[in-house]
């Protein structure tokens, strides 16, 4: 509670106090609140440009007064919205599952987008969307919120990318960006003393299998479309970045870097494509937030599409399922 003091500035009183203020207020002396550990005036304000009334001023003076929260560090601010996203039950943000941000930032997506506020959609309706026939796009649309966004953002910077993309005369050497970082990864792994002559054998089978699968419809050199295909075929193969249970911890790495090599690559030979590419990377990692599926086995890179029909074809088979 809170008396009138000097001039308009309140003095604000403890309970014992503010009892005897309510009781018999002119009865009490003002010596009396000397001493009252609340006897603690606001901070002055200065005038506001509408001259507010006398119980405004008091209310903003009275909130000048209070705490204010700290503001989120930069690290922070980022990762906030993933915290807000909308309550359905398959909202996946609130799964904390592990991520390699290599692949694309799914928060960054959400705000890069606005769309971090609003509901992940309806997982009913687009489950039978898709068993109706309609494509992964239409089924999203059907099922609206975050899905649907994200789905239609996706269409767009894939069209947008593909665009430039095309235009470009460049060639990239396969050798360079694909056939050294192999040789560099499979080097670590036989150097390797944590593991033993098993573990490093089959993880140097499966890293030969990593590498016949990308080497597959390749010469010396591909064009940035191609390059583009193939990193969206590891992304889509790591899960974007999510747990990912079809490849070993030992190959993760190598996953990694020739994903990061391609990429480098791309915006090397085509600067322009730099934000679109980021983007969509961002959105593939929130996609497959929103909707995890099982991985799946993709075809060749020498015809390699968008990683999405992939995507979509494993989306279609869980949700035939349900």
């Amino acid at each position: 509670m809170y008396r009138e003091g000097e001039g308009d500035n309140p003095i604000y009183l403890c309970e014992r106090h503010a009892a005897a203020e309510r009781h018999a207020p002119a009865t009490v002396q003002p010596d009396y609140y000397s001493g009252c550990e609340a006897n603690v005036r606001s901070v002055e304000t200065e005038p506001a440009i509408n001259s507010p009334t006398k119980s405004d001023d008091r209310t903003q003076r009275a909130e000048v007064a209070a705490p204010k929260p700290t503001a989120p560090a930069p690290s922070e601010a980022v990762d906030s919205p993933a915290a807000k996203v909308g309550t359905a039950k398959n909202n996946s943000f609130q799964r904390g599952s592990v991520r390699d941000l290599t692949y694309g930032n799914p928060a960054k997506a959400l705000v890069d987008e606005t769309i971090w506020n609003i509901a992940t959609g309806d997982y009913g309706l687009y489950g039978t969307a898709l068993r109706e026939g309609k494509s992964p796009l239409e089924a999203a649309q059907a099922a609206g919120g975050q899905l649907a966004v994200v789905h239609r953002k996706i269409h767009e910077y894939a069209v947008k990318i593909e665009a430039l993309l095309s235009a470009s005369k460049a060639a990239i050497n396969v050798d360079e960006v694909i056939q050294s970082v192999l040789e560099r990864e499979t080097l670590k792994i036989i150097g390797d003393n944590a593991m033993d002559e098993a573990e490093k054998d089959a993880a140097v089978g499966q890293l030969g299998g990593f590498q016949e699968w990308i080497n597959r419809g390749l010469k010396r050199e591909m064009t940035p479309l191609q390059a583009h295909r193939i990193a969206l075929a590891i992304g889509d193969r790591a899960n974007w970045g999510a747990v990912c249970r079809s490849i070993s911890n030992e190959l993760r790495p190598v996953y990694r870097v020739v994903y990061s090599s391609i990429r480098d690559a791309i915006r090397a030979a085509v600067p322009d494509v730099r934000d679109a590419d980021e983007r969509l990377a961002n959105l593939y990692a929130a996609k497959s937030d929103l909707e995890p599926v099982p991985n799946t086995q993709i075809s060749a890179p020498a015809d390699l599409p968008i990683a999405a029909s992939a995507a979509s074809s494993a989306q279609e088979e869980k949700f035939a399922e349900m």
